[in-house]
C-alpha cells in the first residue's frame, strides 16, 4: 500500500513538473514572438560601423540598438551609455558564416588589437587575440550597468571565438598592456578596498598578469609580504609629523 502511494506521489510530481517546463516554454516563445512582431516593440537593430581584422576578410560589426517610441513617448527599455555596444556581429565574407561574439549581458566599450590600452600602442599583427573591456557585473545592484560597476578586459580569438574573462572578478580595471616577449598581458586593477560598493582613489591598485595560450587564470604579480613591507617603509620615512 506504502509502495503504492509513493509511485502515485512521484507520478503526480513528474506530471507536475512536466507541465510547469511547458508552460514555461510556451511562455518563453510567446514572449520571443511579441518581441519580434508587435509593432509596438519595434527594435532596431544598428550596425552603424564596421573594421576588418588583419586582412583576412572577417568584419566586425559592433551593435547598437534604437528604439521606436511608444505612445505617449514612453520606452520600453533601458537607456545604454552612448559609448558602448551590447554586442558584436562577426562576419566571414569568404565563408558567409556569421555569429554573435556571445549572448550574455554586456556593455562592450572598446575592442581592438592592440598591444595595449595606451593611445601610443601600435596595432599588433602577430598576436592571436581581440581585446575588450567589457563590463558584466552589477556591482553597485542598481539594475544598471554604468561606469561605477567594474571594467574587464576580454579576449577571443580574431574570429570572435573563445570569448573569455582574462582579468579577475569584482576587480575594475585600469590599465594593461600584452607583452609580446613573454604573450603576457599585464594589468593594474582596482579593488574595493574599502567596501563601499565605489571605485575610487582610496582603493588599492594592485597588478595582475595571465599567460594567455595557457588558459589559466589571472595571478597577482607582487606578494602579500612584500606589499606590507612597502607599508611599513612607507609609514617609517613619510608619517605626518605631529604639531
Amino acid at each position: 500500500m506504502i509502495k503504492h502511494l509513493l509511485y502515485l506521489l512521484t507520478l503526480t510530481l513528474i506530471i507536475s513538473c512536466g507541465q510547469n517546463n511547458n508552460q514555461q516554454q510556451g511562455n518563453s516563445t510567446s514572449d520571443s514572438l511579441t518581441v519580434v512582431n508587435d509593432p509596438k516593440n519595434n527594435l532596431n537593430i544598428q550596425t552603424n560601423s564596421f573594421s576588418e581584422i588583419d586582412s583576412s576578410g572577417v568584419l566586425m560589426f559592433p551593435l547598437s540598438m534604437s528604439e521606436t517610441e511608444r505612445e505617449g513617448g514612453s520606452l520600453s527599455y533601458k537607456e545604454m551609455p552612448n559609448n558602448g555596444y551590447w554586442n558584436i556581429i562577426f562576419y566571414n565574407s569568404k565563408t558567409k558564416e556569421y555569429h554573435l561574439l556571445n549572448e550574455r549581458k554586456m556593455i562592450i566599450e572598446n575592442y581592438d588589437y592592440k598591444y595595449g590600452s595606451g593611445d601610443n600602442d601600435n596595432i599588433s599583427q602577430t598576436t592571436n587575440y581581440i581585446f575588450y573591456t567589457v563590463r558584466t557585473d552589477d556591482f553597485n545592484k542598481d539594475k544598471k550597468l554604468t561606469d561605477q560597476d567594474p571594467q574587464y578586459l576580454f579576449i577571443s580569438d580574431k574570429f570572435g571565438k573563445n570569448f573569455r574573462q582574462i582579468s579577475p572578478k569584482n576587480y575594475n580595471l585600469n590599465n594593461w598592456r600584452y607583452i609580446k616577449r613573454s604573450n603576457k598581458v599585464v594589468m593594474t586593477v582596482g579593488k574595493d578596498s574599502d567596501k563601499n560598493i565605489e571605485f575610487d582613489d582610496a582603493d588599492e591598485i594592485t597588478t595582475f598578469e595571465i599567460e594567455l595560450d595557457k588558459g589559466t587564470e589571472a595571478k597577482e604579480v607582487f606578494g602579500d609580504d612584500f606589499k606590507n613591507n612597502l607599508k611599513i617603509l612607507f609609514d617609517r620615512d613619510w608619517k605626518r609629523l605631529k604639531k
